[in-house]
């Protein structure tokens, strides 16, 4: 299978990914203001709740660097062929 692919054009495209983890990076961060303060019988709903949202982002983060980890995959295995594959680029295989 022959593949046309341009790895520095993939390569800059992922400054959106990284773009994306430094977000959610930056959303983590605040996910304990999330939980408020002050909030008498809330307290505990928001903090779950908030506790929630920061598990949510950290899959976020792992999903965004698998991502970024199979691409290059994908490139590496794209120069190791010249654009030939046995039809499978395993970074795409998951």
């Amino acid at each position: 299978m022959t593949i046309i692919l341009d790895p520095d054009a993939v390569r800059a495209g992922w400054h959106y990914g990284d773009n994306a983890h430094t977000e959610v990076q930056d959303a983590i961060a605040r996910t304990a203001e999330a939980a408020g303060h002050d909030m008498a019988d809330l307290a505990a709903t928001l903090a779950d709740a908030a506790s929630d949202l920061d598990g949510v982002l950290r899959v976020v983060l792992g999903v965004i660097a698998e991502h970024r980890v199979n691409t290059e995959q994908c490139i590496a295995d794209f120069l190791a062929t010249d654009g030939t594959s046995a039809g499978e680029f395993h970074g795409l295989a998951r």
